[in-house]
């Protein structure tokens, strides 16, 4: 077999328009030809794929994932049950679609490295390693436990002064995190601090910053608040993740120094409706919601590339789960802000490619890039919703192998 021929609607999202009779040409692990089936090379030799009524998308990339293995309390779980079933949430991820994911917590290095090599199923992995805070700040996560429990945990790590973040920083560096996140604010879901908290002081903020563009990389922000929005743009970090409250002077820094910012609509949209969560929290996700909406228009309008990201954690089954099959709702909640369904899958694709550093390797379908290719049920630039329930992807190709495949199925 030469390769596959994958026939049908195609969507090119760096055009932003719909191919109506379209085919993708792979061969090895790359794509050797995306557009018109008409005036296309032969497809002799390769196998055919198409799904009526189906269309053709890039493979969705996720720039805002927890693959940590959550059932219930993570920080009384053993690490090896966590392994394994964050190993599984990997397959899950891939089996909705998104072959790309900049994950953030302790394992992701060796998440990485065990799909790699092919102990496991799951996306393209760019590794962040854990999510540094300070004391008593947003990874500071639940302050009824001692603090021994906090510090160093499967989700983030704590570090005080500007020595002590220089440290913990080469240390996740070391574990083979290729970006740092930190806590630049408060956060919903933490107990012992307000969403507008700035955490860190410049000085440590802004080590961090530099060190991590001394390894030739970059931090991403975890931002609910003004102040401290401005704040970490101003010491140069490159992702706004949540972005909850932005002004015209971020949004100006944002584009001045190509910095992008990143979604996770559907929990922001939907916590404070989650009746399985504490009152507490429920009410600071209320005020976050419409808050949320604002900025994303207003960093939008400014011409900043926005990112898909999904913060779940496949955390329990029922009310209130973010359960990886249905991921895919990010894409409904970006259009729910006021987004096109064309710009909603552009932001789940090449921008998201964008915020990875690897839009030359994928983020759409292009000869010369990684074959990384998806097929769902229905037409998503007409009805959204077809992205939010896994069993309508019904092909998935990473890096040119097939890992789903339920066409005639």
């Amino acid at each position: 077999m030469k390769g596959y021929a994958i026939c049908g609607r195609l969507v090119d999202v760096e055009a932003g328009r719909v191919i109506t009779n379209g085919l993708v040409l792979t061969e090895g692990n790359r794509i050797v030809y995306a557009g018109e089936a008409e005036g296309a090379p032969p497809a002799d030799g390769y196998e055919a794929v198409t799904l009526v009524g189906g269309t053709i998308l890039p493979g969705f990339i996720d720039c805002h994932a927890h693959l940590c293995g959550i059932s219930k309390n993570y920080l009384n779980t053993p690490l090896e049950y966590i392994a394994i079933k964050a190993a599984s949430d990997c397959g899950d991820l891939l089996d909705a679609g998104f072959t790309a994911a900049r994950d953030m917590t302790k394992i992701s290095p060796s998440l990485k490295r065990a799909i790699e090599d092919g102990w496991c199923r799951g996306p393209r992995i760019m590794a962040g390693s854990q999510v540094l805070s300070v004391t008593g700040g947003h990874g500071d996560m639940d302050t009824t436990y001692p603090v021994e429990f906090a510090d160093d945990n499967l989700m983030g790590k704590l570090c005080d002064g500007k020595e002590e973040c220089l440290k913990v920083v080469r240390q996740q560096f070391r574990r083979g995190a290729e970006f740092i996140k930190v806590c630049a604010t408060g956060g919903v879901s933490s107990m012992s601090d307000g969403l507008d908290d700035v955490q860190f002081s410049t000085e440590e903020l802004q080590a961090i910053v530099d060190e991590a563009a001394r390894k030739g990389t970059y931090v991403a922000a975890h931002c609910s608040s003004l102040a401290g929005a401005k704040q970490a743009l101003k010491c140069g970090v490159k992702t706004i993740e949540h972005g909850i409250v932005l002004d015209d002077e971020c949004v100006e820094l944002m584009v001045k120094n190509d910095c992008s910012l990143v979604t996770t609509l559907y929990v922001s949209l939907n916590v404070g409706n989650m009746a399985m969560l504490p009152e507490w929290l429920r009410a600071k996700g209320r005020l976050c919601a419409e808050r949320n909406k604002v900025s994303i228009a207003k960093a939008h309008a400014a011409g900043v590339n926005i990112a898909l990201g999904t913060d779940f954690g496949n955390k329990q089954q029922g009310a209130g789960s973010t359960d990886f099959s249905f991921i895919g709702k990010e894409f409904e909640a970006i259009t729910q802000c006021g987004f096109t369904n064309m710009e909603a899958l552009q932001i789940g694709t090449i921008n998201g490619a964008k915020c990875m550093r690897k839009e030359a390797e994928i983020g759409s379908l292009k000869a010369g890039k990684l074959a990384d290719v998806v097929i769902c049920q229905g037409d998503p630039t007409q009805d959204i919703t077809v992205l939010g329930d896994c069993a309508n992807i019904r092909f998935v190709m990473k890096d040119g192998k097939v890992e789903k495949n339920t066409i005639g199925g």
